[in-house]
């Protein structure tokens, strides 16, 4: 699937003004990639504040101007992530796109305030339909992970086209260093915690880490300290800090669900991968332990992830040129 460009079509992507996340700087590297290819794109910045600069000091390095307005012409081109669906309904010549960074968050109500929140459970917002999905003309859906195109397929949707994302370059230079490791465990303590708990409960000798209120340097130094990342919530996507922890070094250990289900998106060996049941938890255990006490040979299991995900970038790229294609060619 592509999308045509015109001697005067302009990229919008929607993104909340000086909020730092993964998925808000997936949206400034689309557009730094973009007019890095001579397309003029832009982040069209919301609830920005008077007189302060919308954009974080973290993406300065990608964009450095920004869209005070969308202008809505059928030679423009609107990309939101699957969160953002509403600002599609606000323009009408515009050629719209969803990209799905995760499938999870679609259906999540919870948005900065609670009437913004009200408003979405009650429908007042109007919102992308997956169960009808011919009620608002959508040109291209882009999909991050197998797991996104996998259920828009199941709910007929087929116009769809590839586009991953890539690691801040915090975690890839380097990252073949040689470093000092400690028997030390990594977690994030905001996915899967209930039975991640429990397994921290059975293993009080283990160093356990969590990945919590740090900068991206803060992470990426964690990751390349410990020897083991554990990941046991529902992966929503093609997500970061898995990859993160791959690349700078640690074994990765996860659950089955959402992406992690999904060789492509997770491309680990099934002896890593682990149903989150009582059950499994010794095995956890040992798993986790095995990759402490036999690192060198443990950290050879991954070195084809590590390798795709080096490549990242360069795919993304190469997506972009099949995507967004001249319209004279």
């Amino acid at each position: 699937m592509k999308l045509a460009i015109y001697d005067n079509t302009k990229v919008y992507v929607p993104c909340p003004a000086n909020h730092a996340t993964g998925g808000t700087e997936v949206a400034h590297q689309l557009v730094y990639e973009l007019n890095q290819m001579g397309i003029e794109a832009y982040i069209y910045y919301y609830r920005a504040q008077k007189d302060i600069n919308p954009i974080h000091p973290q993406f300065q390095k990608y964009v450095s101007t920004h869209a005070p307005v969308i202008e809505d012409a059928p030679e423009n081109i609107l990309i939101v992530p699957e969160t953002r669906t509403e600002y599609l309904f606000r323009y009408q010549s515009i050629r719209k796109v969803i990209w799905w960074l995760s499938v999870d968050f679609f259906y999540d109500s919870a948005d900065i305030d609670r009437i913004s929140t009200l408003k979405k459970m009650l429908g007042i917002t109007k919102r992308f339909n997956l169960a009808k999905p011919e009620k608002l003309q959508v040109d291209l859906h882009l999909v991050q992970s197998a797991y996104a195109e996998d259920h828009l397929r199941k709910h007929g949707i087929t116009n769809i086209a590839h586009l991953s994302d890539y690691l801040n370059a915090a975690f890839l230079y380097d990252d073949a260093a040689p470093t000092e490791r400690k028997n030390m465990v990594l977690y994030n303590p905001k996915k899967g915690m209930q039975f991640t708990q429990q397994i921290i409960d059975r293993s009080k000798e283990l160093y356990w880490f969590p990945l919590i209120n740090l900068t991206p340097m803060q992470v990426a130094e964690a990751c390349r300290t410990a020897k083991v990342y554990i990941d046991f919530g529902h992966h929503p996507g093609k997500d970061r800090f898995p990859r993160e922890a791959a690349i700078s070094g640690c074994c990765i250990i996860t659950g089955k669900k959402g992406a992690a289900s999904f060789e492509k998106d997770i491309p680990i060996a099934d002896k890593y991968k682990f149903e989150d049941k009582p059950e499994s938890i010794l095995l956890i255990i040992d798993r986790i332990k095995y990759c402490l006490d036999k690192y060198d040979q443990a950290t050879e299991d991954f070195e084809n992830y590590r390798d795709i995900i080096r490549k990242q970038q360069s795919e993304f790229q190469q997506n972009l040129r099949e995507i967004f294609v001249p319209a004279n060619a």
